[in-house]
């Protein structure tokens, strides 16, 4: 089998000048080498998740490429360029405020060896999204984690198993649960790089 890399993009539609925020994703191929169905079954599996997600993520941002690489298994050697590419458009669902663009909703993947657990982190949220005290409704996260276990079972059942890549060894461990929780993470990388405002008031000394 043969390590593949997905790297999701979602790009802000209302800010040209905003970072694409990515997540990245590693599996298994079926078989030694990848064929065009190993890249389409994560397709099909990530479109199930973005139903069971997109309405709470905002309608500004467009997922609508999934660049899919071939990891080498030999240390040190770098990702080559993508083998497939997936332009599927995919929209937010939410039309209400957006929360800034560095806060994240991660999905922690667990495997049988804690230091060597992986996570990604969800963009664009809105204040639907907000529960009490600053943190995610329970509602939310709860729908996030049903929608994670259905990506990860699709990806088990299409004989694909999602796996968390050593960088140094080049060694992975199977996800075998996923984990969600109500606290928001911040990723600094996706702050808006460019102000629409600033106010400057002279002091008099």
């Amino acid at each position: 089998m043969a390590i593949i890399l997905a790297q999701v993009n979602y790009d802000d539609l209302s800010d040209p000048s905003a970072d694409t925020a990515i997540t990245t994703h590693h599996y298994t191929s079926a078989a030694a080498a990848p064929v065009i169905a190993d890249y389409t079954a994560f397709v099909t599996a990530w479109d199930t998740f973005w139903v069971g997600i997109g309405g709470l993520l905002s309608s500004d941002i467009s997922q609508n490429l999934i660049r899919f690489y071939i990891v080498s298994s030999t240390p040190g050697v770098p990702t080559g360029e993508s083998v497939y590419e997936d332009t599927t458009a995919r929209l937010g669902g939410s039309g209400s405020l957006r929360l800034p663009p560095q806060v994240a909703c991660s999905v922690t993947e667990e495997t049988p060896v804690r230091r060597r657990w992986g996570r990604f982190y969800l963009p664009a949220f809105t204040t639907t999204s907000l529960g009490s005290n600053g943190r995610m409704a329970s509602a939310s996260v709860v729908q996030i984690a049903d929608a994670a276990q259905d990506f990860y079972q699709d990806m088990i059942a299409a004989n694909r198993r999602s796996v968390v890549l050593s960088q140094a060894t080049r060694t992975y461990e199977d996800v075998q649960a996923i984990r969600v929780d109500n606290v928001f993470d911040i990723i600094r990388r996706r702050r808006l790089s460019v102000t629409s405002q600033r106010e400057l008031r002279p002091l008099v000394v």
